[in-house]
């Protein structure tokens, strides 16, 4: 057989491996080039049948819209199976330094290293998210405890006067610890993106924020 065409044998091992194993498991990288091929082939022949009139020709045609469902179904199953691999691998490597690749496709990388990036964002900016929030509670309990005591809740618009004032004051100069993502704080602005190891000037409580969540470092106590 040709190397550039692969058989139905062929692709039964390959979706019985990816079913047995839990591991990804080895293929050429022409494999779905190949498959691609090998369903083209079968979609002719069932054209030339079709402009046959006879009992072999109907028998053949049958035959091989058999075989053609057959393998549609074999190539998503090996797809689903090699994704989810892929996917789940990416979701418990996301803080690893080294990354083991062996065994995928260039475009299965590509989905790998994808995954990785857009669960670090969605991580970093809920993390964000989830530290205004913290700060913002925080700010209610020294208000109400220094004010009244601890004993009647503050009105958000007191809370809101106090984060206008915290404008107002010196900013941070910080340096950046690891990668932030572009976010948008509550005055409508855009913050970032800001690179590992870069100087920033930011509002205090930003940098609050940012500093706490390891972040960012100040300038002055690196």
């Amino acid at each position: 057989m040709p190397n550039d065409v692969i058989s139905y044998e062929e692709l039964r091992r390959v979706q019985s491996l990816e079913r047995d194993e839990k591991s990804l498991q080895e293929i050429e990288e022409s494999f779905f080039k190949k498959v691609i091929k090998y369903v083209k082939t079968k979609e002719k022949m069932i054209e030339e049948n079709k402009n046959k009139n006879n009992v072999f020709s109907e028998q053949a045609l049958e035959k091989n819209k058999h075989e053609l469902n057959n393998i549609n179904k074999i190539i998503k199953d090996i797809c689903e199976r090699r994704r989810r691999k892929i996917v789940n691998q990416a979701l418990n490597n996301i803080s690893a330094r080294v990354h083991n690749i062996e065994n995928m496709l260039p475009e299965e990388e590509e989905l790998y290293n994808k995954t990785i990036d857009i669960v670090k964002e969605y991580t970093n900016n809920f993390m964000l998210n989830f530290d205004f929030n913290s700060l913002k509670e925080e700010k209610r309990e020294n208000v109400e405890n220094r004010e009244y005591e601890g004993k009647k809740e503050v009105s958000d618009e007191k809370i809101e006067k106090e984060e206008e004032s915290d404008k107002s004051d010196k900013g941070y100069q910080l340096k950046v610890r690891e990668e932030i993502p572009e976010f948008v704080w509550k005055d409508g602005k855009k913050y970032g993106p800001f690179k590992e190891g870069e100087i920033i000037n930011i509002e205090r409580t930003i940098g609050e924020i940012l500093i706490k969540g390891g972040k960012a470092i100040e300038i002055s106590d690196e």
